[in-house]
């Protein structure tokens, strides 16, 4: 079977700064902010932090000082626009569902069937560096074949495939904006497909991040040996694995199980967080 990682989040292009991951391997799922038109109600004010210091609210937004929304422009740093900010949240992991426009991941997740994987891979600060290495944090399995959305399709017919996914923020933006950002001619000179992946249990986020990365060249990290030997990539460089700069998509093939005894922790092989 086949599970792919995703590189996903809010990183340093989009909001400051970029939560850490503890020496317990604790950790914050903080989405990006959304760039445009949303139906999505949830914000950075309204998000609660799985691990509150007691002090404030205990959200996400007690953790940001700006946020960019498309990576791009000015940052927002006024205290109450970071918390009335709508996140893109992508992947959902409340309601399982992931979706995609990048080709090179799109190309990967459209061949997906039911009982694969999809993984969820971020760049964090750790304990030992300010480095942010790379670290699986989610995944769900796959419940049903990808839906694949083609810039060619009308309006009608996007909006019919997408009722069967309505708590996808790719969803969401169709719902408030008219169409999906990355086939409207308007938002991009270069429309794409988009992928839907609908997904089921096993799955949602860990408790404690795993870490994947171990060495790093220049501005790219690149997969730990010992975790490569376990989730077996499809593809590598003479310096392994590589997973970002710009975050891959990446193929690995091992079975369900072995991925999720690796992503619980319950592996004989369990390396430093």
């Amino acid at each position: 079977m086949t599970v792919v990682l995703c590189g996903v989040g809010a990183d340093t292009g989009n909001v400051r700064p970029v939560p850490a991951v503890d020496t317990d391997g604790r950790f914050e799922y903080v989405p990006i902010p959304e760039k445009g038109a949303t139906s999505e109600t949830a914000t950075y004010g309204s998000i609660e932090r799985r691990h509150g210091d007691g002090d404030g609210d205990c959200v996400l937004a007690d953790l940001l000082d700006g946020v960019r929304p498309g990576s791009d422009g000015a940052w927002v740093t006024d205290e109450q626009a970071i918390r009335e900010q709508p996140v893109h949240h992508d992947p959902n992991f409340e309601a399982l569902t992931y979706g995609e426009h990048r080709p090179g991941y799109v190309a990967k997740l459209r061949e997906l069937e039911a009982g694969d994987v999809v993984a969820f891979y971020g760049g964090f600060p750790g304990p030992d560096s300010q480095y942010k290495h790379r670290y699986l944090f989610g995944y769900f399995t796959v419940a049903d074949s990808p839906t694949l959305l083609d810039p060619g399709m009308s309006r009608a017919e996007k909006r019919a495939l997408l009722d069967d996914h309505p708590e996808n923020a790719h969803a969401k933006r169709l719902g408030e904006h008219g169409d999906l950002y990355y086939h409207d001619p308007e938002f991009t000179e270069r429309p794409r497909p988009v992928v839907v992946v609908p997904g089921r249990e096993p799955g949602g986020l860990l408790d404690r991040a795993r870490r994947l990365s171990d060495t790093r060249q220049g501005p790219n990290y690149y997969m730990a040996e010992d975790v490569a030997a376990v989730l077996e990539p499809a593809s590598t460089t003479e310096r392994g694995a590589h997973l970002g700069g710009f975050k891959p998509a990446v193929r690995c093939d091992l079975t369900r199980e072995t991925f999720v005894e690796f992503a619980e922790g319950r592996d004989s092989g369990n390396r430093s967080r």
